[in-house]
């Protein structure tokens, strides 16, 4: 059901009105902070053409409680500065006072409702005296699914991409929307050549038209630029075969590079513009992973066929794209030799730390096989800082202690607290194939460099069902949520949602029936979490057989429950 019940606070039409008071010293001064919420009904998409009809929060919520965080002026710790509860039947108004001004406060709702509980939460906002600053806030359900009505013209996709922009908006481009028969095998095919807006402050989503002539692609990768304000759109697929008689059916064989784009587009988010980049990649890459740098320029890396080509060494290579270069209009910095240890394709390329020089770091892990990478998984890509005059960075073996490593592809790697990760599901590397997804894949990995890097394997068993293109993201750096993916040709349709918990080293994963109830199929989408914590899950079907007619974007809001109620 499409529900825009909107909430302008304060206000006398509506049952409820909010208003935040600043003050420092002295008596009070009237600066409220008007919350404009948006309210998504309490279901899953379920059909995206035909939402199930859900509860409304606007009916069903009995009590309201917000609530204001930020830096405490008198112990400098960051908490709850005031919070304020009332019961929404009669009431006219909720004034919330006594919020010491500053910036970088988060204003939290919770709802209790007869059907289920509501949260909405706006990040970063500012408190100042006589300002009336206005806020948007997406309530939606609480430890549940929520659906994001999508214009008609926005289709639903398999392998879209998407990224966060620096107004916490959200990118989202591309995907394969149609399966077809060729040859008497299939491909995934007709990949898209739009992109749209999804605003997690008010849960619209916006086309923003074509990415330009024939720049269809799938499994590509996207970065923010935040010194340009601009996405790097890079690399991916215009077609994917797919073989049923293989464990692992994605086929990107030697033979099929052709279909992998080696050419980019770069989007400007204040002209909201697509402009075709003005050079190529040596190759074309198949689902690269990108990662912002530092100063502005981006790196891109793996990509390349598997099983791997070892006639073909150019994928050990990567790309450093440079927005200044060509006097403005981008480019990439001519980096030669600049090669990690191991050829990797479905890898993970996750953020680090920035060094003292404020230097970026990632880990890179799996992708690759014992064979190829003499039993080491993982390894480390360092930033240098003068990538510009032609000094290449460096990759940084690392030891791996505890457990033997997992090989696996197509993987989650998820950042937490303390330099760990979370890698859960993949696809493993026997036989000289990459195998189904087996069971219980999940690893915690602890990483440090005193006195050489070091990587610490835990095996955590209890994700149960194996996956791959699934989705596993964490709000806090301590619980992850794991949402749907591909056993093979299938979606993961009737798994609960599993929670890992890093706080609870004794039983590290637990299951959510209630919130996986109804939630639309998930293998091949996209997610990321949105400003405030919940994650957006976008695309994904639940088969990758011929899917018959075109339909609108699957696009919801899960709301995990491991989120702080105020």
């Amino acid at each position: 059901m499409r529900l825009r019940a909107r909430l302008h606070v304060p206000i006398s039409a509506l049952a409820l009105g909010v208003a935040l008071v600043g003050c420092d010293q002295g008596p009070p001064a009237e600066a409220p902070v008007s919350l404009n919420v948006t309210a998504l009904s309490g279901t899953s998409c379920g059909d995206p053409d035909a939402p199930t009809a859900g509860a409304n929060p606007f009916q069903d919520i009995s009590s309201l409680t917000v609530a204001v965080r930020g830096i405490d002026p008198d112990t400098g710790a960051f908490d709850t500065l005031v919070s304020e509860s009332t019961s929404l039947k009669g009431a006219a108004a909720l004034r919330v006072k006594n919020i010491p001004e500053g910036t970088g406060r988060e204003v939290i709702l919770y709802g209790k409702g007869s059907a289920f509980d509501w949260y909405g939460k706006a990040t970063d906002v500012t408190i100042q005296r006589n300002t009336d600053t206005a806020v948007n806030v997406l309530f939606s359900r609480y430890g549940g699914f929520s659906c994001v009505p999508a214009p008609a013209t926005v289709n639903n996709t398999i392998f879209p991409a998407a990224v966060t922009l620096g107004d916490g908006r959200v990118l989202v481009s591309g995907g394969f929307t149609d399966v077809v028969t060729d040859g008497g095998g299939t491909r995934l095919a007709n990949a898209s050549d739009q992109a749209f807006i999804f605003d997690p402050g008010t849960g619209a989503l916006t086309p923003v038209g074509s990415m330009g002539a024939d720049e269809g692609r799938a499994g590509h990768a996207m970065v923010y630029l935040e010194e340009t304000d601009q996405v790097l759109i890079v690399g991916g697929f215009t077609s994917l075969r797919l073989d049923e008689t293989r464990a692992f059916p994605f086929v990107f064989d030697p033979t099929d590079k052709d279909n992998a784009r080696s050419d980019y587009v770069i989007f400007d988010i204040a002209t909201s513009t697509f402009t075709p980049g003005t050079e190529t990649m040596a190759l074309g890459r198949g689902f690269p992973r990108a990662h912002a740098l530092s100063d502005g320029t981006a790196v891109i890396t793996g990509g390349g066929p598997w099983p791997f080509d070892t006639n073909e060494p150019g994928y050990l290579d990567v790309e450093i794209y440079d927005p200044e270069k060509n006097d403005g209009a981008g480019g990439f910095l001519d980096i030669k030799n600049f090669r990690s240890f191991y050829t990797r394709a479905g890898h993970s390329l996750t953020f680090l730390k920035n060094s003292a020089e404020g230097l970026t770091q990632l880990l890179v892990w799996g992708g690759t096989n014992p064979e190829r990478s003499v039993g080491h998984p993982a390894e480390v890509f360092r930033q240098s800082g003068r990538q510009r005059e032609g000094v290449n960075g460096t990759f940084v073996e690392v030891t791996i202690t505890n457990q033997a490593p997992s090989y696996t592809f197509f993987h989650e790697a998820t950042p937490l607290t303390g330099n760990r990760f979370l890698v859960t599901g993949g696809a493993a590397w026997d036989a000289d194939a990459i195998q189904a997804p087996h069971s219980d894949e999940a690893w915690l990995l602890t990483y440090t460099e005193d006195p050489a890097p070091k990587i610490n394997v835990q095996k955590v068993p209890g994700l149960g069902t194996g996956r791959v293109f699934h989705t596993a993201l964490s709000s806090d750096l301590v619980n992850v949520a794991v949402v749907g993916g591909f056993t093979g040709l299938e979606a993961i349709t009737t798994d609960t949602v599993k929670y890992f918990d890093l706080s609870n080293p004794t039983a590290f994963w637990t299951s959510d029936n209630n919130a996986a109830g109804m939630f639309g199929a998930r293998g091949g989408a996209t997610g990321l979490v949105v400003h405030g914590g919940p994650i957006a899950l976008i695309g994904g079907e639940a088969s990758v057989r011929p899917i018959g007619a075109l339909h609108r974007a699957t696009v919801e809001v899960f709301t995990p429950s491991t989120l702080p109620e105020p």
